[in-house]
Formats: structure tokens, sequence, C-alpha cells
């Protein structure tokens, strides 16, 4: 600002124009703001689905999920509850998921915004019915560094934070990953089966759905893809769920798809579909009967309203099991992790991705 002060005075007064100093002044600092704005703009990334899908492993998932578990339960994030606005006279849906996240490797400033229109595959062009993009924000400044799409990592993290929980409730409890069971062979189904076939290397792997067609369609898939015959379908729920180590369930329905009667000794079960709420998928036996696991308590107390049940069984979250601030369940009783969803997740997945991203020099 100085050198164009110098400016004004040498040319403007030299050429004997009278021009108010302070509108100089004024039109200079519109051009530096103008200019900053835009070169912060210019450095702002759109990292698109095909970026994210190319760069971001399991591993990496999997490790950020686990650090932004930890960072919640020793409160060292923020995260507020989400927000839920309903276009008037539709079924369209904006939800929004803002968070903090202190970490020097994954820590970051951000927000998820995620859309439902189910209007959208039925249009001329068909769009998908759900669409999510990540911001991330710098934490000095506020300014947007990163809009990351969002529906890849939301997928990846869903499945991880499964992982992880299956890795600190069970698997650290020295207790065999022999049979995997999963219902609903949906995009959580898929990738349930597939990470969960990388990180814990079950022999069998079942897959139930209502449609039957669906499940078995996707373990030959599963079988020719990684060569090999460890993916199975079932055409009843009962069956496929008896003598499984772990359980997964990822579907919508509205009734228990899960009973107790069914469920080994010790088995663990991931909840991860949602209808009414996050627990309507395991009756209301299983839940008296297992130890209860969250990913934040505070973000699915809502859900838990009225249902005693799952008050008398809460035993906290996964991150407190990792920072070791409770024990896990040595015993023979179910143990159940109902996973949400959470802000600080995508932000962390979010935060890998863009890193990840600049290091590639994409």
């Amino acid at each position: 600002m100085f050198i164009y002060q110098q400016l004004y005075k040498t040319e403007y007064q030299k050429q004997n124009l009278i021009i108010p100093q302070i509108l100089v002044l004024n039109v200079l600092t519109v051009y530096f703001t103008f200019n900053l704005v835009s070169t912060w703009q210019d450095k702002m990334l759109y990292i698109n689905e095909s970026n994210v899908k190319d760069i971001l492993t399991w591993e990496k998932t999997f490790e950020a999920v686990e650090v932004a578990m930890k960072r919640l339960s020793s409160g060292q994030t923020v995260q507020m509850p989400r927000t839920h606005t309903i276009i008037p006279g539709s079924d369209n849906v904006l939800l929004t998921m803002p968070g903090y996240l202190k970490d020097e490797k994954f820590g970051a400033l951000g927000c998820k915004l995620v859309t439902y229109f189910p209007g959208n595959p039925k249009r001329t062009e068909a769009l998908p019915s759900i669409n999510a993009n990540i911001m991330i924000l710098d934490e000095a400044t506020g300014i947007m560094k990163a809009v990351v799409a969002g529906t890849e990592i939301t997928t990846q993290r869903t499945s991880a934070a499964s992982a992880v929980a299956t890795k600190y409730l069970y698997v650290n409890q020295g207790k065999a990953c022999n049979i995997l069971a999963i219902l609903g062979t949906g995009i959580q189904g898929r990738i349930h089966a597939e990470m969960f076939r990388h990180f814990f290397h079950f022999q069998e792997i079942r897959l139930w759905n209502r449609t039957k067609e669906k499940a078995k369609s996707l373990a030959e898939e599963l079988n020719r893809k990684f060569d090999t015959n460890v993916f199975k379908y079932y055409e009843n729920n009962e069956s496929c769920v008896r003598g499984a180590d772990v359980i997964v369930t990822t579907t919508a329905s509205p009734v228990h798809i899960v009973h107790y009667a069914w469920v080994k000794p010790g088995a663990h079960i991931n909840a991860v579909g949602a209808s009414r709420n996050h627990f309507s998928e395991l009756d209301e036996q299983l839940y008296r009967n297992s130890d209860l696991y969250l990913d934040s308590v505070e973000t699915m107390k809502p859900e838990m309203a009225g249902l005693d049940m799952l008050t008398d069984s809460l035993r906290g979250e996964v991150g407190a099991v990792i920072n070791k601030m409770i024990p896990s369940s040595p015993n023979e009783r179910p143990t159940i992790f109902n996973g949400g969803g959470m802000a600080v997740e995508d932000c962390a997945v979010g935060r890998a991705v863009y890193d990840l991203y600049h290091e590639r020099k994409i």
C-alpha cells in the first residue's frame, strides 16, 4: 500500500491532477482485497471422486478413523450435531456435519455437506440421490483450502470405523476370525466384505440380502475378483448369523434381522445400518445381554432416548478403549458397535486426502 501512496504523490501531483487521496486509497484497498481473495480462491482445490479413489488407501482410512476416535474420546475434538434442512414440499434434504480435530497428522477444521434428493435417479439425465462434499478450512485463517468429494470417503470411513471397533473389541482379545456374516449387500455390505477380508483374513465370509439374487451375485463377483471361494451367499438370515464370529448389519430394515438366540457367545457385531434409528436391526434381548460401544456417545444420545436396554448395556466409546480409559469386554457376552458416523472422521480422512493429493502432485 505504501508503494502506491508514493506513486500517487509522484505521478498525480506531478501532473497537477487533483484527486482526493482518500479516494485513491479506497480504490487501492478494494483492488488489494479483490486480488487477495482471488489468490485464496485460486489456491483452493476441488479434489474429485476419481482422485480420491486413486490416492486413498484402506490403510490410510483406517489410521485416520482410528486417530479420530482416539482424539474424540480424549477431548481433542469439537463436533456439533448434524443439521437437517428439508426443502418444503419435497423429500429433498441438506445435511451439515461440522467438526474440528486436533492432531499433527490428521488434524483438520471442516464440514461435510450431504444432499439427499431421491428424485435424482429418475431425471432425464440420471444423477445420484446422495452427494457429499467435505470442505477443508485453514485452521489459522478460516479460509477454505479445498473441497474434497465425499462419497468415497464416507463409504470407506464407515467400514473403517467397523474395522477399528472389531480390532479393539474383538481381535485384540485374542478371539478367532474364522467366520464373518454380513447382512445387506449394498454399498456398505460390499465394502465391509472387501475391507474385512483385507484386514482380518476370514476363512468364510457369508452374505445375506432380502433379495437373495443380490447376495448370490455379489458372492460370485467377489470370488472371481479375488480368485477365492471364501464368499458364500445365504438365503436365510438366521443360518447366516449362527456360528459367526463377527457379524455386520448394513441394512435399512425397520425390523430386527439379528436375534440374541442366534448369536454365539463372545461374538462381535457391527451395526451400521439405519432406518428409524441406528438401533433397529438387532433385537432388544441382544442389546440387553451384550456390551454396547459407540463412536460418539454425545452424537447418539438423541436416538437412545427411551431405549433403556441401550443405557443399561452401554460401556462407552471405542476411542476410550483405544486410549485404555475403559477396558474392553473379556467375557463371553457379545460386543456391539453402533456407529452413527462422525464429522471428525470425515475431517481426518479429508485431511489425509488433501495431503496425499499434494504429495503426489496431481
